[in-house]
């Protein structure tokens, strides 16, 4: 009874922090955090921050919700592998379009980089979720973490608290294995780094 109770209580915390450390959540918390707590030189850091919250968020999001009504779709984390394809080259498309619109307009190119990190991260998630369900949590908590890390931000401690609560979560809702979210840890660490840093800066 007293163990049902704990493991009961301890899954709605790790529903929780899904949903607080949500991959949308954690992209528009980046570009919002670029744009006004950075420095960055902009004469319209509110239509930037506009169309980066548009491109990276709020269509996405929109777009599952339209294909949940459709049955198309589980949930907002599209729980099931087979049901994350659709929604990824979607997403993917979108990052591209809101990267050729903020490359139009001259923008930082660490937001670009930022956008530009969506596309192809989201490419390397969808090629892998074709045959294993890779945790999409983990791959957007630890880009997030990269890109804090290149603009300075090396708050190794507080940094490794956040990836592994965003660990502990998807776990603890049986959303994913261990290997499953480790994985798309070292795939957000080691893909974003090496755009950001090739490409970007």
């Amino acid at each position: 009874m007293v163990i049902t109770l704990i493991n009961r209580m301890l899954k709605h915390f790790g529903s929780i922090i899904s949903y607080v450390l949500h991959p949308m959540v954690v992209s528009s918390f980046t570009f919002w955090f670029i744009i006004y707590r950075t420095g960055l030189s902009l004469k319209d850091p509110d239509f930037i921050f506009l169309l980066s919250f548009f491109f990276s968020t709020a269509l996405p999001i929109v777009t599952v919700l339209i294909f949940i009504k459709m049955n198309l779709v589980k949930d907002l984390d599209a729980s099931r592998r087979s049901e994350r394809l659709l929604p990824m080259a979607l997403g993917a498309l979108f990052f591209l379009v809101g990267f050729i619109v903020l490359r139009e307009l001259d923008s930082p190119k660490i937001i670009q980089g930022v956008m530009f990190c969506g596309i192809i991260n989201t490419i390397i998630v969808w090629l892998i979720t074709k045959y294993w369900k890779i945790s999409i949590h983990t791959v957007s908590m630890a880009s997030g973490i990269i890109i804090f890390w290149v603009l300075g931000y090396k708050y190794i401690i507080q940094m490794s608290i956040i990836l592994i609560l965003t660990i502990f979560s998807r776990l603890i809702t049986n959303s994913h294995t261990l290997s499953q979210t480790v994985f798309g840890a070292l795939i957000g660490l080691t893909a974003t780094y090496a755009q950001l840093v090739l490409l970007f800066i």
